[in-house]
């Protein structure tokens, strides 16, 4: 889909068409020229979404909040963030072992061999793995957790690092999976609405 068809598909459905985007993103560039923040990003957009929003509004957002682990690198749109400076932060990047929405059928990454492994080899946590994994490809990581040794754990990251072929080999696991991979949090329920971003996977 090219931004002019992104533009044009969503224009059709009034308030909850791409004008409401627009809408939206306008007033968060208002807020900045009045000082009353410093930056605005965009969450879950894909490619296609945000080359229409770098058309259609003035300030570059400056980051992309989107789910991102080894079952779903979504390598295709970091390239497009870094090539276009937008800061790339990964949610969910244990994949959502915990969530109350798991799916039945859902693998809990943390069980991986690789991420195993490679936890192993550094001494560390699988979850650990995970969030240096993001680190190591120069993204912002944001775990979520409520137990807090969990929260001490993921913050104890700075020791080590990947090599570039753990790195590769993590990101391999999402052949597994159809591509683009495995997403844990689709909503897919919203697959109908017109500006939901991955049509592409329904």
């Amino acid at each position: 889909m090219q931004q002019t068809q992104c533009r044009s598909s969503c224009s059709t459905q009034g308030v909850q068409g791409w004008e409401a985007v627009v809408s939206t993103q306008s007033t968060g560039e208002k807020l900045v020229d009045e000082g009353k923040c410093k930056n605005i990003g965009l969450s879950n957009f894909n490619i296609e979404q945000i080359e229409s929003i770098l058309t259609d509004c003035r300030i570059k957002p400056a980051c992309l909040q989107v789910e991102s682990h080894p079952q779903l690198p979504n390598l295709g749109l970091l390239e497009y963030c870094k090539k276009n400076g937008i800061a790339f932060v990964a949610y969910s990047p244990l994949a959502n072992p915990g969530s109350k929405f798991r799916r039945p059928e859902q693998k809990n990454l943390l069980d991986n061999d690789v991420v195993k492994g490679i936890a192993e080899a550094h001494s560390v946590t699988p979850g650990q793995v995970l969030i240096r994994y993001q680190v190591d490809k120069g993204n912002a990581v944001i775990p979520k957790s409520v137990t807090p040794s969990r929260i001490v754990e993921n913050l104890a990251v700075t020791g080590f690092s990947l090599t570039a072929e753990e790195v590769d080999k993590l990101s391999d696991i999402s052949k597994d999976f159809p591509a683009p991979g495995y997403r844990t949090c689709g909503v897919k329920h919203f697959g109908g609405h017109v500006n939901y971003p991955f049509k592409s996977e329904l």
